[in-house]
């Protein structure tokens, strides 16, 4: 099956994708299952899980002191700002996984420090070494040389926040239910993916201060 491992939704400060779009979208795509990770928020997974058109993994953007980090599996939203050990025990005590998205991406602020990915490594589930958002292929090789170093399960996400970018990155992988299926299954999944064009940050930062304005009005 294949399995697109970061995406958002209009849930997602930066995100305008609409659900119903996002349903044919994954479909196009020939995906079986994703990942909805909108940041610091779960509805928009919840959501479309709730529709029944497409088979989700309910996850979160969880914005840490230290910068980004997905718990997959989640029941309930993960508040931002906590330390990176207090977000991996929030996501541990939902019974979820740890997955580490973009790590090595230096153009990303919101990437997770390099000392924080150290102090926590021991118990990251899965890093992600194929980000279709990443601008530099070098980036995605730099996640993949760290896992295959540390003996990490890889995952890929298109970090999508357009229709037009889902499936672009994704893992070929045996059918799974739980997580700890899952994580069985990543031990026998082949990462695939191309990169986005980097356009797609230009209509992200418009998106993003549109729904300010928008809330702003609305306020």
């Amino acid at each position: 099956m294949k399995l697109d491992m970061h995406g958002h939704t209009y849930w997602s400060k930066d995100s305008r994708l609409a659900l119903p779009t996002l349903e044919r979208a994954i479909l196009g795509a020939g995906l079986d299952a994703v990942c909805i990770t909108d940041h610091n928020e779960i509805g928009g997974a919840q959501e479309l899980a709730g529709r029944g058109t497409v088979r989700v993994i309910v996850g979160e953007e969880v914005r840490t002191t230290e910068g980004e980090i997905i718990g997959l599996f989640l029941r309930e939203k993960i508040p931002a700002l906590l330390s990176p050990a207090e977000t991996i025990a929030a996501i541990r005590e939902q019974g979820g996984l740890v997955y580490i998205p973009h790590p090595f991406d230096a153009y990303r602020s919101s990437r997770l420090r390099h000392s924080a990915l150290e102090a926590i490594r021991a118990q990251v589930d899965i890093l992600e070494v194929f980000n279709a958002r990443n601008v530099r292929l070098a980036h995605n090789a730099a996640a993949r040389a760290y896992a295959d170093t540390y003996r990490l399960r890889r995952g890929a996400g298109s970090d999508s926040h357009l229709a037009s970018e889902v499936g672009h990155a994704y893992v070929e992988l045996p059918d799974f239910g739980t997580p700890s299926e899952l994580l069985a299954a990543l031990e026998q999944g082949v990462v695939r993916g191309r990169r986005s064009h980097p356009v797609v940050h230009v209509q992200t930062a418009v998106d993003k201060r549109l729904k300010r304005w928008q809330a702003a009005r609305a306020g």
